[in-house]
């Protein structure tokens, strides 16, 4: 057994190493009574029969590892399905929430504006009354008051009418009238985008909770079915469950990071071709709007007395190492269904006490501390847009959680005890991994 596989704790710790642990070194074969395996599932019976030649013994046993390596890998996938129906959730209920924003600022726009109206009309029927007492009112004065009524006074020469003073005041309310008009078109246009917005973040909701409790079963069952299969290994090989649990976890977790190592790799190298793009992009455009010097500067204008070249030295000084600043990925935070709490406080709390289970002191969490802020803000449903990644320890595959337990996609404890386990696993402290992730902005 290599030194990594028996290092490695986490990849099943948290489901089916533990079931594993539990059972005898051999199992028993199924009781009488028992319901038969699912299909494709081998019975013990087949078990026992393969024993009876090394030809059978070698297949049942590739057939077993195969089962088991699909049942994770189908884990993975329903957890990477999960996340996008998350994410999609969140993305659609924070539309959903700011054009309930926008409706409220309308309709109080809205309420400013018709009062306007309202005030502006009651100061001109004051002044048509006051000025049908002073036998002052003309026809251009009614004229102008049932334009404005219908909101017509364009065209209309106000001032001929009823004079200077009136006409402003009636140029007034109709100006407010024209922004009343406008202001409850966009009211009545967002309260169409919220109907629509409304029944597309029920949907994706209902998604969500689908993929989220598809996701659930799927663990739980492939755990109990990777229980009788381990038990079944190890009956044909004449090992026992633990030991083909424990290497099983090995591979399992190798198999993890260098999925992971891939897939954050080329997620950092497209972030930095993006900057990249913009960077140049952004120059493009500043040349562009520069204006040309009216006599521009020759290019390299030559010294009038150039000073002799000076040698270089036959050993330079190596240039001094600036460290790497880390760039930090785009995080967005869904509203994941399901109970998901992001309390970064509490997770910190949590993974500074499970430290020592991994042989660490104390001295390791300001590295894991630094690590996992740069990662996620130590929150629990931070996804990265463009790669998946997933969580406090940005699983990718985000799926990968799932070795740790079924609640993965909601508990900050299960994420952090999967965390744990890749980086022991993997770097062997908390402080070699953040050095790697600011040598490589990725770990």
């Amino acid at each position: 057994m290599s030194p990594f596989v028996s290092k490695v704790r986490s990849p099943l710790a948290g489901g089916l190493l533990a079931l594993i642990l539990a059972g005898s070194a051999v199992l028993p074969p199924a009781m009488a009574g028992e319901p038969a395996p699912p299909s494709g599932y081998p019975s013990w019976e087949d078990v026992q029969q393969a024993k009876e030649t090394e030809a059978g013994k070698a297949t049942e046993i590739a057939k077993i590892n195969e089962l088991l390596t699909g049942l994770a890998a189908q884990a993975e996938t329903l957890g990477g399905q999960a996340v996008t129906a998350a994410a999609d959730y969140g993305v659609a209920d924070a539309a959903l929430q700011a054009v309930d924003a926008r409706l409220l600022s309308l309709a109080a726009k809205t309420a400013a504006a018709t009062a306007d109206v309202d005030r502006h009309r009651k100061e001109l029927g004051a002044l048509a009354v006051q000025s049908y007492k002073t036998g002052g009112t003309n026809t251009g004065f009614f004229v102008a008051l049932d334009a404005l009524e219908h909101n017509n006074v364009q065209g209309l020469n106000v001032v001929q009418m009823v004079g200077d003073k009136t006409a402003a005041l009636v140029e007034r309310a109709a100006s407010a009238a024209k922004v009343s008009e406008s202001l409850r078109e966009q009211e009545q246009a967002a309260r169409t985008e919220r109907e629509r917005l409304t029944a597309e973040a029920a949907t994706k909701l209902k998604a969500a909770r689908d993929a989220q409790a598809g996701m659930a079963r799927q663990i739980d069952d492939g755990q109990r079915r990777g229980t009788e299969l381990t038990a079944q290994l190890a009956s044909l090989k004449g090992t026992t469950a633990a030991v083909e649990g424990e290497y099983r976890q090995g591979v399992e977790a190798e198999a993890a990071y260098q999925a992971a190592q891939d897939a954050k790799r080329k997620a950092a190298e497209e972030l930095a071709r993006r900057q990249a793009d913009d960077a140049a992009r952004a120059a493009v455009a500043a040349a562009a709007a520069k204006p040309a010097p009216a006599n521009p500067a020759p290019a390299n204008p030559a010294p009038a007395n150039p000073a002799p070249a000076i040698p270089a030295p036959a050993n330079p000084a190596p240039a001094p190492q600036v460290p790497v600043e880390p760039v930090r990925p785009p995080v967005v935070v869904p509203s994941v269904p399901g109970g998901a709490v992001n309390d970064p406080a509490g997770a910190k709390n949590y993974a500074a006490g499970r430290l020592a289970g991994y042989g660490w002191g104390q001295e390791q969490f300001p590295c894991l501390s630094q690590l996992w802020m740069k990662e996620s803000g130590w929150r629990t449903t931070a996804t990265n847009p463009s790669s998946g990644a997933y969580g406090i320890a940005q699983s990718l595959p985000a799926g990968k959680y799932a070795s740790a337990g079924s609640d993965w996609l909601t508990n900050y404890r299960t994420q952090i005890e999967w965390g744990l386990g890749y980086i022991s696993g993997r770097y062997g402290s908390p402080c070699a991994a953040w050095n790697h992730s600011i040598a490589y902005n990725w770990y």
